[in-house]
């Protein structure tokens, strides 16, 4: 009776083997990527450059700067190594007030996301 035991144990271990192994198919990855601001405090009427980084090689890179009243994207194709330089032309903003830039990099079913932000000072 003990082998008889052991043999349905062990058959009902290796029916539950193959639907375990049987996932569902991959969902897309999010990862963290890098950004910042080549100057945190522009000047009104002056530029600023979003510097992302740790994306994927070619992966399609969209900032949004997020104003008080309005919305500025901006696109662009990440280098080989992953980095992508996003220039804003800081017009009339409001001097002090912080802008949130949020980054979205897309490539196949990898998409990263990060955040990074600057405050606009008088001319």
């Amino acid at each position: 009776m003990g082998s008889k035991f052991l043999a349905l144990t062990l058959a009902a271990g290796l029916l539950a083997g193959p639907i375990a192994l049987d996932a569902p198919p991959a969902e897309a990855a999010t990862k963290k990527c890098a950004a910042k601001m080549s100057i945190s405090k522009p000047r009104q009427y002056s530029n600023t450059v979003v510097k992302v980084s740790k994306v994927g090689a070619k992966a399609k890179v969209t900032t949004t700067a997020h104003y008080k009243t309005t919305k500025t994207k901006k696109k662009a194709t990440a280098s080989t190594r992953g980095a992508a330089n996003l220039k804003y032309y800081i017009s009339g903003a409001i001097p002090g007030k912080k802008v949130s830039v949020t980054v979205v990099a897309k490539k196949g079913k990898t998409t990263w996301k990060c955040s990074t932000s600057f405050k606009p000072k008088k001319k």
